[in-house]
């Protein structure tokens, strides 16, 4: 009998259209993920800013682009831990004035400051 060796990574499997658009290259501004890591379409996934397994939903407001890395290593320790205002600004400015369909830029940035604001002032 012939066995497959047990793939150990972590994958949460989330899609969305924000990581969609990066996959398809309609992102050409975002290089960086809210936690500074470089972005590929290798690399990229989708952070729950506020982790599902402590209230977080799965919407627009509460996703960011982070490297798969990032994310495994953050699981759902406090962001506050891993982001840095130099690196949320960064991230922020990549997407201003971005529209791409139904998908803006500048608002989704609006929606997810809201949402960060509130984790940090708890």
């Amino acid at each position: 009998m012939r066995t497959q060796p047990v793939d150990t990574r972590i994958s949460f499997g989330y899609s969305h259209p924000l990581k969609t658009l990066f996959l398809k290259g309609k992102l050409p501004t975002v290089k960086y993920g809210i936690y500074g890591d470089k972005l590929t379409k290798d690399t990229v996934s989708l952070e729950h800013v506020q982790p599902k397994s402590k209230g977080g939903k799965s919407v627009l407001s509460n996703y960011a682009l982070a490297s798969k890395r990032m994310n495994n290593l953050r699981g759902d320790k406090d962001i506050r831990e891993f982001l840095t205002p130099e690196n949320l600004k960064r991230y922020c400015e990549q997407f201003i004035g971005v529209i791409v369909g139904d998908f803006d830029g500048t608002k989704y940035i609006h929606d997810l400051l809201k949402t960060i604001n509130r984790l940090l002032n708890k």
